[in-house]
């Protein structure tokens, strides 16, 4: 791309160019106020099961591992979903609870991380909370020698910044997009104006001259591909 006929076809179209900007970004900072936030709330739990005498640290550590990952699926179960619904009483059903929440488990480690995810803060809290709460007394009944604890619950000062939208990288985003936007335009508006200004100096009665026109405006757009 020759850089001198970049900077003319800004220069030359200055109108366009910053309509295109403004307006790309114009259209991220409307979708940012249009779009409800999303508030998370984290609860960190951590799973071990009792000491045996008879077994090593090592083969404790590792049965450990194999039931967080049970713990994982069985926080996501419709009858822990059912009784938090039951006891916090929102007026989610079931099955938008469990799209809400996810739970993962971190590798080399007996910790379970519990995230909520919903419009209010206040309520993101108190549903996390309640997850964690009540899978606690329902892995009781799952294994017996299984200790379950809540290493940190979720505070409302942290869930209180909102994760979604993330106004300045969509904002980031739109202004490199519409710079890129801004720039195809003003180049095509520029190679447009370039061949009207041939046609007018080329009699459109001659043949020959009309061929050249047609062979110059191909080599021009090879040349642009270029």
């Amino acid at each position: 791309m020759d850089m001198e006929f970049l900077w003319r076809s800004v220069r030359g179209h200055p109108l366009a160019f910053w309509l295109v900007v403004t307006g790309c970004i114009g259209l991220a900072v409307l979708i940012n106020e249009v779009m409800p936030p999303s508030y998370q709330a984290n609860v960190s739990l951590v799973a071990n099961i009792a000491s045996n005498p008879e077994s090593s640290t090592y083969n404790e550590f590792l049965a450990s591992q194999m039931l967080t990952k049970t713990y994982e699926d069985a926080i996501q179960s419709r009858s822990i979903a059912m009784q938090v619904r039951s006891q916090v009483g929102t007026k989610d059903t079931v099955l938008q609870l469990l799209e809400k929440i996810k739970v993962r488990t971190d590798p080399g480690t007996l910790v379970i991380m519990l995230s909520y995810t919903g419009h209010d803060a206040k309520e993101a809290v108190t549903i996390a909370n309640a997850f964690a709460e009540t899978f606690i007394a329902k892995s009781r009944e799952i294994v017996t020698s299984a200790n379950v604890s809540i290493l940190d619950r979720a505070s409302l000062e942290e869930t209180s910044i909102p994760v979604s939208p993330r106004k300045v990288l969509n904002i980031a985003f739109a202004a490199f997009t519409g710079l890129f936007a801004a720039l195809s335009v003003a180049l095509g508006l520029e190679r447009r104006k370039g061949r009207k200004k041939l046609r007018r100096h080329l009699p459109d009665h001659d043949p020959e001259l009309g061929d050249v026109l047609l062979r110059i405006e191909q080599k021009h757009k090879g040349g642009s591909a270029s």
